[in-house]
């Protein structure tokens, strides 16, 4: 009978392995996938994607580039969501690649390519914004992007940053392969049912595009090595800013971390 039940347990964890990786190599429905715009979405491959969002966001440099000198001469303060994605923070200037955002009900206030320097005057912002943008990029890279927004804010400016808060998942991790851990942590409230939880582990490193990982003590030592002053740790919601630009859906695992561009 022992035999039997260990056998059958071996085959459940087998087929829950293969159902894992054989879904995650599938094409898994999307925000408007049944609408014309999904469709078409779904037939062309992540790298003809990027390629097209590169080009329709150079063929609108010159109307973003009008939009940011309007908004600068404004006179109203200038607070920058870089990487808006499929979420614009109220009260701030959504700014995103070109791209298929009406699946998802949105649209960036301006077009543009972050590795290009924005267009607007040294000390001309007064708050700069990244959620879930920085892991999508090399540390080397994220903090030339530290450094853009070091340029563009004015003195007294903030920077806040969001990212997945890969210590904490770490945490969770180790605890639970050491039998420390208290339930329900992070694994079992953001992706519970993984095969395993080094699988669930690596989806918060390799899933989505994500090529780096950070903690809150990272972020603090990136933010200074830009220049910023008075870095330290946030929550969500709270801040130097008003109002809040944190996304609900991203709180139970992101840190935060805030600057002040120095006199």
């Amino acid at each position: 009978m022992e035999d039997t039940l260990a056998v059958a347990a071996v085959v459940a964890e087998r087929d829950d392995l293969r159902s894992y990786l054989t879904r995650r190599t599938g094409t898994a429905p999307e925000a408007g996938s049944a609408t014309a715009l999904g469709v078409l979405r779904s037939l062309v491959g992540p790298r003809q994607r990027a390629a097209a969002k590169v080009l329709g966001t150079r063929a609108l440099a010159g109307r973003s580039t009008r939009r940011l000198r309007e908004l600068h001469v404004s006179g109203t303060p200038l607070r920058l969501n870089l990487g808006s994605g499929t979420y614009n923070a109220a009260g701030w200037v959504n700014v995103d690649l070109w791209g298929l955002h009406a699946l998802w009900g949105v649209h960036p206030d301006v077009v543009w390519d972050l590795r290009r320097p924005l267009p607007l005057p040294a000390r001309s912002v007064d708050a700069v914004f990244l959620e879930h943008v920085l892991e999508h990029l090399p540390a080397e890279v994220g903090l030339a992007a530290m450094d853009q927004a070091f340029r563009l804010l004015r003195p007294g400016g903030v920077v806040r940053v969001s990212v997945p808060d890969f210590g904490r998942w770490a945490v969770d991790y180790a605890a639970r392969r050491s039998g420390t851990g208290s339930s329900p942590d992070l694994i079992d409230l953001e992706r519970p049912g993984r095969p395993t939880d080094l699988l669930a582990l690596a989806e918060v490193v390799y899933d989505h595009g994500h090529v780096s990982v950070w903690d809150t003590e990272t972020m603090v030592a990136l933010l200074r090595a830009a220049g910023f002053v008075e870095v330290a740790g946030s929550a969500y919601g709270q801040g130097r800013v008003t109002p809040s630009p944190d996304a609900p859906h991203r709180a139970a695992e992101s840190l935060y971390v805030e600057g002040v561009r120095p006199a």
